[in-house]
């Protein structure tokens, strides 16, 4: 199933040129992160964990050297081999039993493990948005820069006032500081990156979205694939393990069998032989059958309402996903169509506007462009988020 993840990234993101793309950095965080080496080494153990008490208990071997009180009757000796059996049917139930819990340790560990591949997911695509949003504000300070400079030479030329020059001065301060901001934000990004790479650097430096639909409707979508979520599939794989541990609880009601071998030697007589034994369960497992089936009963109630609040919890998902794919796509369309940066600046040098004007034309601007990005970003990390769950 982990395979699955990465040909579902490499489908989505085939476009994406350069070494390092989506699907090669998510397979490094395969490789790398730590906390995954360490459930699978958790999830390993809990399995061989698993095969405990799946035999017979151990065979009882006793001897007995007894001295008796005249010389006429001699020592005597004793020796007994038992081994004592459950119910046949116990041991068939414990099986299934243990087939369903080694199940569902995998799917748990396969629920931490698309946990750390979305988180890894979603860190890329908001360094994606990170390295767009630097890409927009870089060229917002060399426009400032620009805008900066011309102001100087007309106040040193006495064609712009000092109130005209501050403007412009305060304009390219805020560009500077905006840049740095967004530069720190994706700082952090990256080393959050390499944490969860397992502490080893990657570069990743593209800041072109990639292919990303969702599905075209969600009930479709969720019936298909609920029965792949690993956190569904493991309450199933408990629900099944508990059917079984109810099934061996009535087994073990029934009466155990005990078989031997005894040998026993005096002075003159030597006796061999088998022994048969049977142990009647009366009190020992009282009531383990109705906690059996009362905990049944909890994990299908369990089952239902993690059922149902997946579904609601991914259809908000879903229908998020669908508003920011469309905020964003306005968004975009306007900005193709009303992208006036150039227009403003050539009327801001020919003095047809003034620079204030200038500074909140393009702050409109620049804010549309701003949310168009927020909105596809939204949009990206709601769609890993669903795509987790489907791949699992």
């Amino acid at each position: 199933m982990k395979r699955l993840l990465i040909l579902n990234l490499l489908l989505v993101s085939i476009h994406l040129a350069g070494q390092n793309s989506i699907p090669q950095l998510i397979e490094q965080v395969e490789l790398n992160n730590l906390m995954l080496k360490s459930l699978r080494a958790q999830t390993d153990a809990l399995i061989m964990g698993n095969k405990t008490g799946m035999n017979p208990s151990n065979p009882e071997v006793e001897y007995i050297y007894q001295w008796g009180n005249t010389s006429q009757l001699g020592n005597k000796q004793e020796f007994h081999v038992r081994q004592s059996f459950d119910f046949p049917t116990a041991y068939r139930y414990r099986r299934q039993m243990r087939e369903n819990l080694n199940e569902q340790a995998e799917m748990q560990y396969l629920h931490a493990y698309n946990r750390v591949m979305l988180s890894a997911q979603q860190i890329l695509y908001r360094l994606i948005y990170q390295n767009a949003l630097e890409e927009e504000f870089q060229k917002r300070l060399k426009h400032a820069e620009q805008i900066a400079k011309a102001y100087q030479l007309k106040f040193d030329e006495g064609d712009a006032n000092i109130l005209e020059l501050n403007k412009a001065n305060i304009n390219l301060l805020n560009a500077r500081n905006a840049l740095a901001r967004i530069q720190s934000d994706k700082q952090l990004q990256e080393e959050q990156l390499q944490q969860i790479n397992g502490g080893i650097a990657i570069e990743f430096n593209t800041k072109f979205w990639p292919l990303a639909q969702l599905p075209e409707n969600y009930d479709d979508w969720f019936n298909a694939n609920a029965d792949i979520i690993p956190v569904l599939g493991s309450l199933q794989d408990g629900l099944e393990a508990n059917r079984y541990n109810e099934k061996l609880n009535k087994a073990m009601s029934l009466p155990k069998l005990t078989g031997g071998y005894s040998a026993e030697t005096g002075a003159v007589d030597k006796f061999r032989g088998v022994n048969v034994g049977l142990t009647i369960p009366l009190w020992e497992n009282k009531n383990t059958v109705k906690e059996a089936r009362l905990t049944t009963l909890a994990l299908e109630n369990q089952m239902a309402d993690t059922r149902l609040q997946l579904y609601h919890g991914l259809k908000a998902i879903y229908l998020k996903a669908g508003n920011m794919q469309a905020v964003a796509a306005d968004y975009r369309s306007a900005m193709d169509a009303l992208n006036n940066t150039e227009l403003l600046q050539i009327a801001l040098e020919n003095g047809e506007i003034s620079i204030l004007e200038y500074m909140m034309e393009l702050g409109i601007y620049y804010e549309a462009v701003e949310n168009a990005l927020n909105a596809e970003l939204d949009y990206y990390l709601s769609v890993a988020q669903m795509n987790a769950f489907q791949i699992n």
